[in-house]
């Protein structure tokens, strides 16, 4: 009896924060839609300036529709070119990654740790900046006002020369992502919500990370190098929540093809692959995913990160026959990966951003401080909330000992991102590529979905004008 007097409660409570805070719409915004993994659709209220994604920006100036993209972030920053560093441009995948992302008219900036060579292989107009991943004072130096980071650095699994100087895989793909991440997140600390952010991040690491100990991978990891890669994966997922950029992480199979020399820079996206050249991407690691993978396709995945609108985000892909995927072909295959992730996708049609926050920050402090979940959940739950600019929350779900040891056991996190059929879109996903629902994250999904449907029928019946939803 308490624990549903205290969910009407928190019911009551959420419409009148609405109702102060100016949720209030001429008609409901969402479907009555019920179904457990419903992607709820929201009808316009009223004109809202659409802001260019940094997408359509990019993509603009790929197809030559103008000279240079422009880019802009969930805040509305734009009128600018988009830069990305690449850190291993000179590297054969990281040229290839710099060729592609350099014919969408993007400034780029090659990290790297000799210049000189990257002046002998890279076109003079794009800026080459030393650093080591190893001191990340350097790194954080050469990243400072970008928009973007591909991450396409590594060496190899076993002892070559490659390792001299101390580059051996814990250095390169632990030690200096970790000093990637910190980096990043130093800069964005530093310059605010309104400033200058490092707002996407992609790194590549490789097929079988995620299943270092099962034949063939662990042959391949003998000196640790899908270890350290699931160590820099680990740090940059981590990362992500405390700098608030959002991710992708590419991991392709055994790399072949070109560039197996140094050839010309102009003739990188002219070698043959052969007929096997089309890909075949899932979304994690899974068991029995394996194969070959063009230097070509992985690179082509790589630049697709910083165009594509979708983030948080990790998949293996391989090389498969048929012919290159055309752009039509690469949005189908982005779609596709995120929403195989997603637990609950609502798409809205206009979307006062500032409001909407201060409505889930209310939602996500209410479900912990009001019981208003009945019945409660099976395992306990904390609520945390993502650094800004990002919009969303996230809900912990921990394991607790006798002793009182508490252990997070991963998260479900959501997400204002720009939508697919609409401008925007909340999307619940789960932390570190979990495959299988936590318990009880049904109910917490269902709970959102109610609580959302009945804030905006009490806005229809209210007859206000304007809303969270909408402009007023």
């Amino acid at each position: 009896g308490e624990m549903v007097s205290s969910n009407v409660r928190f019911l009551a409570l959420v419409l009148c924060i609405g109702a102060a805070m100016g949720f209030m719409g001429t008609s409901p915004m969402l479907s009555s839609t019920r179904s457990r993994s419903a992607a709820i659709s929201a009808r316009a209220v009223g004109p809202l300036p659409r802001i260019a994604s940094l997408r359509s920006g990019v993509r603009q100036g790929a197809l030559g529709a103008r000279s240079q993209a422009e880019g802009s972030d969930a805040g509305g920053s734009s009128g600018k070119t988009l830069s990305v560093a690449i850190l291993g441009a000179t590297g054969g995948v990281g040229r290839l990654t710099t060729a592609i992302v350099r014919s969408y008219g993007v400034k780029i900036r090659a990290v790297v740790r000799s210049p000189q060579k990257a002046k002998e292989l890279l076109p003079d107009d794009i800026e080459v900046v030393k650093a080591d991943l190893k001191n990340k004072d350097s790194v954080a130096a050469a990243l400072k006002g970008v928009d973007a980071v591909i991450m396409t650095s590594g060496t190899t699994a076993f002892p070559t020369d490659r390792w001299k100087d101390g580059n051996d895989p814990t250095a390169v793909n632990d030690v200096g992502v970790k000093n990637v991440v910190d980096a990043i997140e130093e800069l964005n600390l530093e310059a605010g919500a309104e400033g200058q952010r490092i707002k996407k991040v992609t790194l590549l690491t490789s097929i079988g990370v995620r299943r270092a100990d099962k034949f063939p991978f662990s042959i391949l990891n003998s000196f640790g190098v899908l270890t350290s890669m699931q160590s820099g994966e680990r740090h940059v997922m981590d990362g992500a929540k405390r700098a608030g950029f959002s991710y992708t992480i590419v991991r392709p199979g055994r790399l072949v093809g070109g560039p197996f020399t140094n050839p010309d820079f102009a003739q990188l996206l002219k070698i043959e692959e052969g007929d096997l050249q089309s890909v075949e991407c899932v979304r994690g690691d899974p068991d029995g995913f394996a194969g070959d993978c063009s230097r070509r396709s992985t690179a082509e995945a790589l630049a697709q990160t910083l165009i594509q609108p979708v983030g948080d985000l990790d998949f293996a892909l391989k090389s498969v026959e048929g012919n290159m995927l055309s752009q039509e072909k690469w949005d189908q295959t982005f779609q596709k990966l995120s929403r195989g992730q997603e637990s609950l996708r609502l798409e809205f049609s206009d979307l006062d951003v500032d409001k909407f926050n201060r409505w889930l920050t209310v939602w996500g402090n209410g479900i912990i401080t009001s019981g208003a979940l009945f019945p409660p959940l099976p395992m306990p739950f904390r609520v945390d909330y993502p650094a800004p600019p990002t919009v969303g929350v996230d809900l912990q779900f921990l394991s607790v000992t006798v002793n009182g040891a508490v252990t997070e056991m991963g998260a479900l996190e959501l997400r204002l991102v720009k939508g697919v059929e609409q401008p925007w879109a909340l999307v619940a996903k789960r932390s570190n590529g979990q495959e299988n629902p936590f318990p009880g994250e049904e109910q917490l999904l269902m709970q959102l979905q109610d609580d959302l449907y009945r804030v905006t029928t009490n806005s229809q019946q209210s007859g206000e004008r304007g809303g969270v939803w909408g402009a007023e």
